[in-house]
Protein backbone atom coordinates (compact mmCIF):
# COMPACT_ATOMS: atom_id res chain seq x y z
CA UNK A 1 0.00 0.00 0.00
CA UNK A 2 1.22 3.32 -0.52
CA UNK A 3 1.02 4.65 3.02
CA UNK A 4 2.19 1.48 5.24
CA UNK A 5 4.39 2.91 7.58
CA UNK A 6 7.39 0.68 5.77
CA UNK A 7 7.60 2.54 2.77
CA UNK A 8 6.82 6.09 4.55
CA UNK A 9 10.16 8.03 6.56
CA UNK A 10 9.06 8.75 9.69
CA UNK A 11 11.05 11.68 9.29
CA UNK A 12 13.56 10.82 11.82
CA UNK A 13 16.86 10.87 10.06
CA UNK A 14 18.78 8.61 12.54
CA UNK A 15 16.44 5.73 11.79
CA UNK A 16 17.39 3.45 8.79
CA UNK A 17 16.10 3.36 5.84
CA UNK A 18 13.33 0.45 5.29
CA UNK A 19 12.41 -0.60 1.73
CA UNK A 20 8.86 -1.86 1.25
CA UNK A 21 8.80 -5.84 1.55
CA UNK A 22 8.92 -7.69 -2.32
CA UNK A 23 5.63 -8.03 -3.82
CA UNK A 24 4.29 -11.96 -3.24
CA UNK A 25 3.49 -13.75 -6.70
CA UNK A 26 0.21 -15.54 -6.68
CA UNK A 27 0.96 -19.27 -8.39
CA UNK A 28 -1.64 -19.23 -11.17
CA UNK A 29 -2.20 -22.49 -12.50
CA UNK A 30 -2.96 -19.87 -16.43
CA UNK A 31 -0.73 -17.92 -17.88
CA UNK A 32 -1.93 -14.36 -18.43
CA UNK A 33 -1.77 -12.70 -21.87
CA UNK A 34 0.53 -10.18 -20.98
CA UNK A 35 3.19 -13.11 -19.66
CA UNK A 36 2.81 -14.72 -22.88
CA UNK A 37 3.54 -12.10 -24.78
CA UNK A 38 6.26 -10.54 -23.51
CA UNK A 39 8.31 -14.10 -23.20
CA UNK A 40 10.77 -15.06 -25.67
CA UNK A 41 9.74 -16.74 -28.38
CA UNK A 42 11.62 -19.84 -26.99
CA UNK A 43 9.35 -20.09 -24.33
CA UNK A 44 5.98 -19.76 -26.03
CA UNK A 45 4.21 -22.81 -26.78
CA UNK A 46 1.05 -21.95 -28.95
CA UNK A 47 -2.35 -22.50 -27.86
CA UNK A 48 -3.64 -24.65 -31.07
CA UNK A 49 -1.53 -27.41 -32.26
CA UNK A 50 -0.16 -27.23 -35.63
CA UNK A 51 -2.54 -28.66 -37.66
CA UNK A 52 -5.47 -26.69 -36.75
CA UNK A 53 -5.14 -23.79 -39.34
CA UNK A 54 -4.40 -25.94 -42.17
CA UNK A 55 -7.48 -28.25 -41.05
CA UNK A 56 -9.98 -25.35 -40.76
CA UNK A 57 -8.69 -23.91 -44.28
CA UNK A 58 -9.27 -27.17 -45.28
CA UNK A 59 -12.76 -27.64 -44.43
CA UNK A 60 -13.65 -23.47 -45.39
CA UNK A 61 -12.02 -24.57 -48.92
CA UNK A 62 -13.96 -27.65 -49.30
CA UNK A 63 -17.47 -25.89 -47.68
CA UNK A 64 -16.85 -23.55 -50.91
CA UNK A 65 -16.19 -25.95 -53.64
CA UNK A 66 -19.68 -27.94 -52.64
CA UNK A 67 -21.15 -24.71 -52.69
CA UNK A 68 -19.85 -23.95 -56.05
CA UNK A 69 -20.51 -27.63 -57.06
CA UNK A 70 -24.30 -27.37 -55.95
CA UNK A 71 -24.69 -24.02 -57.83
CA UNK A 72 -23.31 -25.09 -61.04
CA UNK A 73 -25.39 -28.13 -60.46
CA UNK A 74 -29.03 -26.46 -60.11
CA UNK A 75 -28.65 -24.69 -63.42
CA UNK A 76 -30.71 -25.31 -66.51
CA UNK A 77 -33.29 -28.33 -66.18
CA UNK A 78 -32.04 -29.70 -62.51
CA UNK A 79 -33.70 -26.26 -61.27
CA UNK A 80 -36.99 -26.77 -63.39
CA UNK A 81 -36.80 -30.20 -61.62
CA UNK A 82 -36.11 -29.02 -58.23
CA UNK A 83 -39.14 -26.47 -58.69
CA UNK A 84 -41.47 -29.03 -59.78
CA UNK A 85 -40.25 -31.23 -56.55
CA UNK A 86 -41.74 -27.77 -54.53
CA UNK A 87 -44.85 -26.96 -56.08
CA UNK A 88 -45.71 -30.62 -56.47
CA UNK A 89 -45.39 -31.06 -52.72
CA UNK A 90 -46.69 -27.59 -51.77
CA UNK A 91 -49.94 -28.55 -53.58
CA UNK A 92 -49.94 -31.18 -51.56
CA UNK A 93 -50.44 -29.16 -48.59
CA UNK A 94 -52.52 -26.46 -49.95
CA UNK A 95 -55.38 -29.00 -50.87
CA UNK A 96 -55.81 -28.83 -46.69
CA UNK A 97 -56.19 -25.62 -46.76
CA UNK A 98 -59.20 -24.72 -49.10
CA UNK A 99 -61.61 -22.79 -47.94
CA UNK A 100 -65.35 -23.58 -47.86
CA UNK A 101 -66.74 -21.59 -50.55
CA UNK A 102 -63.74 -23.13 -53.23
CA UNK A 103 -65.75 -25.58 -55.73
CA UNK A 104 -65.04 -28.83 -57.29
CA UNK A 105 -65.06 -27.07 -60.79
CA UNK A 106 -62.43 -24.46 -59.62
CA UNK A 107 -60.22 -27.02 -58.08
CA UNK A 108 -60.29 -28.86 -60.95
CA UNK A 109 -59.52 -26.19 -62.97
CA UNK A 110 -56.46 -25.24 -60.59
CA UNK A 111 -55.02 -28.59 -60.32
CA UNK A 112 -55.25 -29.08 -64.69
CA UNK A 113 -53.34 -25.35 -65.34
CA UNK A 114 -50.88 -26.25 -62.52
CA UNK A 115 -50.23 -29.87 -63.97
CA UNK A 116 -49.87 -28.07 -67.73
CA UNK A 117 -47.20 -25.52 -65.90
CA UNK A 118 -45.61 -28.56 -64.23
CA UNK A 119 -45.35 -30.39 -67.51
CA UNK A 120 -43.99 -27.79 -69.36
CA UNK A 121 -41.33 -26.95 -66.70
CA UNK A 122 -40.30 -30.61 -67.24
CA UNK A 123 -40.04 -30.68 -70.51
CA UNK A 124 -38.19 -26.95 -70.66
CA UNK A 125 -40.84 -25.60 -72.80
CA UNK A 126 -41.55 -23.23 -69.84
CA UNK A 127 -38.55 -21.13 -68.56
CA UNK A 128 -38.24 -21.10 -64.68
CA UNK A 129 -38.46 -17.16 -64.74
CA UNK A 130 -42.14 -17.31 -65.83
CA UNK A 131 -42.93 -19.64 -63.21
CA UNK A 132 -41.72 -17.77 -60.68
CA UNK A 133 -44.16 -15.49 -60.09
CA UNK A 134 -46.54 -18.66 -59.51
CA UNK A 135 -44.34 -19.20 -56.76
CA UNK A 136 -44.54 -16.24 -54.95
CA UNK A 137 -48.16 -15.94 -55.56
CA UNK A 138 -48.79 -19.54 -53.80
CA UNK A 139 -46.66 -18.67 -50.56
CA UNK A 140 -48.48 -15.19 -49.99
CA UNK A 141 -52.06 -17.21 -51.13
CA UNK A 142 -51.03 -20.19 -47.98
CA UNK A 143 -49.34 -17.70 -46.20
CA UNK A 144 -52.36 -17.04 -43.35
CA UNK A 145 -53.05 -21.07 -43.93
CA UNK A 146 -56.29 -20.70 -45.61
CA UNK A 147 -56.93 -20.71 -49.58
CA UNK A 148 -59.75 -18.42 -50.18
CA UNK A 149 -61.40 -18.54 -53.91
CA UNK A 150 -60.41 -15.50 -55.27
CA UNK A 151 -56.86 -16.67 -54.08
CA UNK A 152 -57.27 -19.71 -56.25
CA UNK A 153 -58.40 -17.98 -59.08
CA UNK A 154 -55.54 -15.73 -59.36
CA UNK A 155 -53.36 -18.48 -58.43
CA UNK A 156 -54.74 -20.52 -61.71
CA UNK A 157 -54.75 -17.49 -63.92
CA UNK A 158 -50.66 -17.31 -62.98
CA UNK A 159 -50.33 -20.61 -63.59
CA UNK A 160 -52.01 -20.56 -67.27
CA UNK A 161 -50.46 -17.31 -67.96
CA UNK A 162 -46.82 -19.25 -67.08
CA UNK A 163 -47.89 -22.18 -69.14
CA UNK A 164 -47.95 -20.06 -72.31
Amino acid sequence: MIHSPGSMPTGNFDEPVVSAPPPRESPRSFRVPADYYSAPLSEVKPYLPKWVPWGCGAAALLMLLLMFAGGAMLTGPRLAALFDLVVGMSLGEMKGMYADDITAEQQESFEAAVNEMRAGLRESRIPIEEAQPFLQSMQKAVGDEKVTAEELERLTKIARDASR
